[in-house]
């Protein structure tokens, strides 16, 4: 779950991830970064497809994700990882059982709490075009990290729809042969969620075997 946290973030993230750009995927960003500041809090819908061509893997599953002030509630098939602001809840519906651990010692590119601010820098970007998509115009970027050492992947390609400027789908190259695609199929800002979302009752499992790991 914790790798699905990293892309996923990676996924939203993607847009506030750049450094020593090229003017057109500039100007991209500072309208995503305009925008996106003003999120108090976001509803999204997605699917991830992991494909490897080399171990002739291709896995697609459905998501989302729901981030407010501080607190998100992630799902993903039949995981559920909740930040409650006190501790981080990861329940798997297959042997129902809950983990608890310190949200303070995760890392903040594993947050998905940060999406708006982590990756301000430490990538460049590179304009590749624009083209139509279902009758949606959308504009393409690379981003490529300025320390590659440290990461886990080589090539991020965002695809923006210019005219809501929000993105629409992210591929993830990495360096092991793996190849994430992340599709946003509904994005809501400023969502209005009750904060019961971001608890974890466990009166709703019975049964749960709860793993305290603080």
């Amino acid at each position: 779950m914790k790798k699905t946290i990293l892309l996923l973030t990676t996924l939203l993230l993607a847009l506030h991830a750049f450094s020593q750009d090229d003017p057109k995927s500039r100007a991209i960003v500072d309208r995503l970064i305009a925008k996106n500041k003003s999120y108090k809090s976001f509803d999204a819908d997605f699917t991830s497809r992991l494909v490897n061509s080399a171990s002739k893997l291709d896995l697609t599953q459905e998501g989302n994700l729901k981030v407010k002030d501080r607190k998100f509630r992630l799902t993903l098939m039949d995981n559920v990882v909740i930040n409650d602001g006190a501790a981080l809840w990861t329940y798997s519906k297959k042997t129902n059982e809950v983990s608890i651990s310190d949200p303070g010692g995760m890392d903040e590119t594993l947050d998905p709490a940060n999406l708006f601010n982590v990756y301000e820098k430490g990538f460049k970007s590179q304009y590749v075009g624009s083209s139509t998509e279902g009758g949606v115009t959308v504009e393409t970027i690379k981003l490529f990290p300025l320390d590659p050492a440290k990461k886990a992947f080589h090539t991020v390609i965002l695809t923006v729809d210019k005219a809501k400027v929000e993105p629409r789908r992210v591929v993830m190259k990495y360096k092991d042969g793996n190849e994430v695609t992340y599709t946003l199929k509904r994005f809501v800002p400023n969502a209005e969620m009750v904060d019961a979302l971001f608890s974890f009752d466990k009166g709703k499992y019975p049964g749960v075997e709860v793993n305290d790991l603080r």
